[in-house]
């Protein structure tokens, strides 16, 4: 926190967290459509005028709770990468990692989903791949394969980062749906990551 900040100033920030810490709750409990702003409000125990003082709307505060999530997630693998593994053990701490937060955050896929897909409705003015927090940290995995020559050079790393991304949400709604165990949930993570070391190819080492 900003040591430089009023104590009203801190108040307001430790309020408008509070109603983000609720609806967080609530959302990975009851699920995003299931959950009213009335809930937010109680459960933070603030009143309603005070929610729309910090969120105009619960897709507002939807919203806070993906930035703080994007953050978690460079800071989980900024730790992952001071670790100093080799490309292919990042892999494997990745694949069960993101299975036990799926696990225990599998409601909060709904809230995650919705803003991931709402801007392909809109034209953007660059064909880049806009990444999101996880594509840009399997980039940082993938650059790091290419730098000690496990992963080839001439792929763009970039777009690759997005497909695993998006296969990787596609499981975890998958499992989600599905009520299989965490293991199945592994198990289909490791096959995209699988996919995208070796290819469509009939592998020889495979029997």
């Amino acid at each position: 926190m900003n040591q430089t900040q009023s104590r009203s100033e801190r108040k307001k920030e430790r309020t408008k967290q509070g109603l983000v810490d609720a609806a967080k709750e609530l959302f990975a409990k009851h699920g995003y459509a299931e959950t009213t702003i009335d809930q937010i409000v109680e459960l933070a125990d603030v009143a309603k005028v005070t929610f729309y003082y910090h969120f105009k709307s619960k897709e507002e505060i939807a919203l806070e709770i993906k930035r703080q999530g994007t953050e978690e997630a460079v800071a989980y693998f900024d730790t992952l990468l001071s670790r100093k593994l080799s490309p292919d053990e990042m892999i494997e701490s990745v694949i069960v990692d993101l299975a036990d937060w799926t696990e225990t955050n599998w409601r909060l896929l709904e809230v995650f989903c919705a803003q991931r897909f709402s801007p392909f409705l809109e034209r953007e003015s660059t064909t880049e791949c806009k990444l999101e927090a996880v594509a840009v940290c399997l980039l940082s995995i993938i650059e790091h394969g290419q730098k000690v020559s496990r992963f080839r050079t001439d792929i763009d790393g970039r777009r690759i980062a997005h497909l695993l991304d998006l296969a990787i949400l596609c499981e975890q709604y998958h499992w989600a749906r599905s009520g299989q165990p965490k293991e199945e949930l592994i198990a289909s993570l490791k096959k995209c990551f699988d996919f995208a070391l070796h290819g469509i190819v009939q592998r020889r080492d495979v029997q």
